[in-house]
């Protein structure tokens, strides 16, 4: 973009994808990692019956492109975190997260894997916010904005036409 603010990026991560070198490195100067892996959830109330790929993920913070949205469930998911809240001019921000009970596991992880022990229980993000923030000649506040989304689930899949799941409601807003 020649440096110039107001544009924005959205990026679905597919844990079916090959591992993307340039685009990770891009997301990392934005404060979003993207991990190699799928992320399983170990208790067994957070996800659909069999299906621990499949998980719920949760509204945090009080960003107004939360209004109206409630969990998220979405399959396959790959881990994103943030990498720094504040770095100069760009801040980050976790908006919908998972509970800590998610590890990562490696690529290629079924629903009947059974290794989860082996690995830290924490909470990853399913939806980040990277916002560049500036003024423009005018003193008018602008920004670009990078959104990094878990999973492409959010817009495809049997979840995103459930209206009492917000997965198309915050795909929609970013």
């Amino acid at each position: 973009n020649g440096g110039k603010y107001g544009k924005g990026l959205v990026f679905f991560a597919d844990a079916a994808s090959p591992y993307l070198p340039n685009l990770s490195a891009f997301l990392a100067e934005w404060g979003i990692e993207v991990r190699e892996g799928i992320m399983f959830e170990t208790n067994a109330q957070n996800h659909i019956a069999d299906a621990p790929t499949s998980l719920g993920s949760y509204p945090t913070g009080d960003d107004e492109i939360l209004n109206g949205i409630a969990g998220c469930i979405t399959g396959y998911n790959v881990p994103i975190k943030p990498v720094f809240e504040t770095k100069g001019v760009i801040s980050t921000s976790q908006l919908i997260v998972t509970p800590d009970t998610v590890v990562n596991a490696p690529i290629g992880t079924s629903n009947s894997w059974t290794g989860a022990d082996k690995y830290k229980k924490e909470a990853f993000a399913t939806v980040l916010q990277a916002k560049r923030f500036n003024y423009d000649d005018d003193n008018n506040p602008i920004q670009n904005h990078v959104f990094a989304l878990s999973s492409i689930e959010f817009i495809h899949g049997e979840w995103s036409e459930t209206a009492a799941i917000s997965n198309k409601n915050i795909a929609f807003k970013v």
